[in-house]
């Protein structure tokens, strides 16, 4: 289970255990006050030329137990809305430059930026997983 950008908000602990705990700016910036971690940004954008890629490829994520793991675990999971992103994130071009991007915990600067425009959701999530599984034991 994923939650989609219509779904409520659900609590960490009321959380599946099969989904992604995806968070908002605010909820990350905090995270990652707490702890340093590589942040994967999905930013949502309902135009129609992006949106069907974008939302087969959200679909996909949590079915990539590598992914969900990592995400759930020592890397965190930034939502945002290409509408009404931060500022600051719209500046360093997330849903411009980028809608997927592993993000350095240092200043949510982009460090790797996947193409969502490929066809083959399941391939790419396998892709992000391991770009992130990679990136993970530097902040360790």
């Amino acid at each position: 289970m994923t939650m989609l950008p219509s779904d409520p908000p659900v609590s960490e602990s009321e959380f599946p255990k099969d989904g992604i705990l995806w968070r908002s700016y605010d909820a990350t910036v905090d995270l990652l006050n707490e702890k340093t971690r590589p942040v994967l940004a999905f930013v949502i954008d309902h135009d129609g030329t992006r949106w069907p890629f974008l939302r087969e490829i959200f679909r996909a994520m949590p079915k990539n137990e590598k992914l969900r793991s990592l995400l759930n675990g020592p890397c965190a999971a930034m939502l945002l809305e290409v509408d009404s992103m931060p500022e600051y994130m719209d500046d360093l071009g997330a849903g411009s430059d980028y809608h997927i991007a592993i993000l350095s915990p240092a200043g949510l600067t982009a460090m790797r930026v996947f193409n969502y425009v490929t066809g083959e959701p399941e391939a790419l999530v396998e892709k992000i997983a391991g770009a992130m599984e990679a990136v993970a034991p530097i902040w360790a």
